[in-house]
């Protein structure tokens, strides 16, 4: 096999190169064109053209930032790569997208897809496109263990509309892909990255796919403008593949390029950006990059003499190392004929796993004859003007990397610290809460253990007097078994309570409100205090750990309770009215206890702040009722002030779009 390449200048000169070099003739004819005019009419007249000359081959075309011939860079231009295949097989095809990327991706697989198949070459549309998904679709489908190479389509960075094609069909958005087939096809494939993870790591808290709104809770354009100035965040998206996210994943180091801005405050990236996970901005060092492409070289050499070589490569890598970008290709060139284009985002395969790079140069090697072991000459890396001060961006990039794992462990300490603290003032609420429960279990036990006393007194008495019948007994002793059993049931329901729920289960609202005044009920009416309970549909059902509710619940009326004592009131009560508000269950909690001072009550839901005297209260637990309703029911606890005490609303779930999920 062998490839020659083209830079298109006329249709007279194209011509003339296609006669010369005899490729009408030719079964297996691979045609890539690459196309740094982004514009509609450029890329039909190029492939019908094309077509019109080898009507025979597979034709494939995209739109670039920048085109790879030999160790030179072009740009707006049209080059022309020719293929021609000796002992493979060439098939191609290409999809439109229709609903979504991972369908568009299974699509051309089903097209493509085939036994024996060595590597696998597709072009997107690099704007509108999630590569990620569609590569997800691709592998989805296919059976074999093949290389996957190729890139998504650029526009010179005014991210308006890119294209590919296939055979003399442009298309807008979509896909079109080679497959090479042949059992002396040989194939190797390699990439490098260059780009280096700087400052401390940010967790994605708000993202949709490749669309990512914010970092650490903050808008995502905050966050550039934050640390790279206003001026960088105002060139967003143009800036922002420069200075991608970098994500590790299976012990890979990716980047992710941004490519638009969506929604006013969203950034668009080449790949899926998840929630929760951890990134850092990644910066580009030109003398790594350059080294990284030695090396790659000669990786290549030890098991393979390439015939061709294909070469994808990121618009990032062309803008940073500028003038020097041929250093980039020079010792691949001296290898064979290369070519290739820069783009939004690149594919490479791995061990079976397909990824999509930005950032990266990723090459695809071919030959039809044995792997053998060759020596080219090597141009060594030498620092040009342009980049001496890379030592200087080396450093300050190892400087902050260090002040970042330096401040990063601090923090770790710091927040190791807090835990222990907030364990300790867990346990202490925990103390509290126990006490109360002894104390509550002594208030149900006070009536049955009296009359068991009361029964045995009366026993002993008629005994004395010699007046002791056994129909006495036996009623004496159901009697005292009943206030046992009582007290048995207490023991239950207080265990019941306090042991926590292995998992989410559907409940009434109704029986757990009983199950809370079997708790605190004989408390409360011992403290003189009158409930109220209103509830409009007995058959409201939740889905949930009921336990947490109770404890939600028994918190709060266990407060109204405390705050009467602290004030001289003869009508004493709490009204529990359960409610449907927009389909969402709502427990709301009235007292005429005095109510909560205006000075703090926006402090109330806070941790460890709490009114009452020290050793009696811990303040966690509001702040735990409040956690538990918005992380176990996705819901919320609002406190409103009335005219003689409070109102706490607790909401069992999303009000605003009427949702109870778990």
């Amino acid at each position: 096999m062998y490839t020659k390449n083209h830079i298109f200048k006329n249709d007279n000169l194209l011509q003339e190169w296609i006669e010369e070099n005899e490729f009408s003739t030719k079964k297996e004819c691979l045609v890539q064109f690459f196309c740094g005019v982004p514009h509609l009419k450029t890329m039909s007249e190029i492939s019908k053209k094309l077509l019109k000359e080898l009507p025979l081959a597979h034709i494939v075309g995209t739109t670039t930032d920048g085109e790879i011939v030999g160790k030179s860079v072009t740009i707006n231009e049209i080059v022309i790569s020719v293929s021609v295949f000796e002992k493979s097989t060439i098939y191609s095809a290409e999809v439109e997208y229709v609903t979504n990327s991972f369908d568009m991706g299974c699509d051309i697989a089903k097209k493509l897809d085939d036994k024996d198949i060595k590597a696998m070459i597709l072009f997107t549309t690099g704007l509108s496109i999630n590569a990620e998904v569609f590569l997800e679709g691709v592998t989805s489908v296919s059976k074999g263990n093949y290389l996957i190479a190729g890139a998504m389509a650029g526009d010179n960075a005014s991210f308006v509309q890119t294209f590919v094609s296939h055979q003399d069909k442009v298309i807008k958005k979509g896909a079109v892909g080679i497959v090479l087939k042949g059992d002396e096809l040989q194939v190797k494939n390699k990439y490098r990255l260059g780009w280096h993870a700087v400052g401390l790591p940010m967790i994605v808290t708000k993202s949709t796919h490749n669309k990512v709104y914010e970092l650490d809770g903050v808008p995502i354009i905050d966050v550039y403008e934050k640390y790279f100035g206003e001026d960088i965040a105002n060139k967003l998206p143009k800036i922002g593949i420069e200075i991608p996210l970098m994500i590790e994943r299976d012990g890979v180091m990716l980047a992710r390029a941004c490519i638009n801005k969506v929604d006013n405050d969203a950034l668009l990236f080449a790949g899926n950006v998840q929630e929760g996970e951890s990134v850092r901005f990644g910066i580009g060092n030109k003398d790594v990059i350059l080294k990284d492409s030695e090396n790659m070289c000669e990786e290549i050499e030890t098991t393979i003499i390439p015939q061709s070589i294909f070469l994808y490569s990121c618009m990032a890598r062309r803008r940073l190392l500028n003038d020097n970008i041929s250093l980039d290709l020079k010792n691949i060139s001296n290898i064979c004929s290369i070519s290739g284009f820069f783009g939004n985002g690149e594919f490479f395969s791995n061990l079976g796993k397909s990824y999509l790079m930005n950032e990266t140069m990723t090459i695809l090697a071919l030959s039809e004859t044995d792997f053998k072991v060759i020596n080219t000459p090597k141009d060594k890396v030498k620092k040009t003007q342009d980049n001496l001060n890379t030592d200087m961006i080396c450093a300050l990039t190892h400087m902050t990397n260090v002040m970042a794992s330096e401040w990063q462990a601090k923090v770790d300490k710091e927040a190791i610290k807090n835990e222990e603290i907030s364990k300790l003032e867990f346990q202490n609420s925990k103390l509290i809460q126990m006490g109360e429960m002894i104390s509550m279990i002594a208030h149900q036990w006070r009536q049955p253990l009296n009359a068991i006393s009361a029964t045995g007194i009366n026993l002993s008495l008629l005994s004395s007097l010699d007046k002791l019948e056994p129909q006495k007994v036996q009623e004496s002793s159901e009697f005292i078994q009943k206030q046992c059993q009582k007290m048995s049931i207490t023991i239950d329901t207080f265990m019941n309570f306090v042991k926590p729920s292995q998992a989410t289960k559907a409940f009434n609202i109704s029986d757990t409100l009983k199950v809370i005044m079997e708790i605190i009920g004989s408390q409360l009416k011992n403290h003189n205090i009158k409930v109220n309970i209103n509830i409009s549909n007995e058959k409201v059902v939740l889905v949930g750990y009921e336990d947490q509710l109770e404890q939600v619940l028994l918190n709060l009326i266990s407060n109204s309770r405390d705050a009467f004592s602290e004030i001289e009131k003869v009508d004493k009560y709490i009204d529990i009215t359960v409610i449907m508000r927009n389909n969402v269950p709502v427990i709301i909690l009235e007292d005429n206890a005095g109510g909560i001072d205006a000075e703090i009550r926006e402090k109330i839901f806070n941790p460890y702040f709490t009114t009452k005297e020290q050793g009696k209260g811990t303040g966690v637990g509001l702040y735990m009722s409040i956690d538990i309703m918005r992380h176990s029911f996705n819901g919320d606890i609002i406190y409103k002030d009335i005219e003689s005490g409070s109102r706490f609303e607790v909401l069992c779930g999303d009000v605003e779009s009427g949702c109870c999920e778990k």
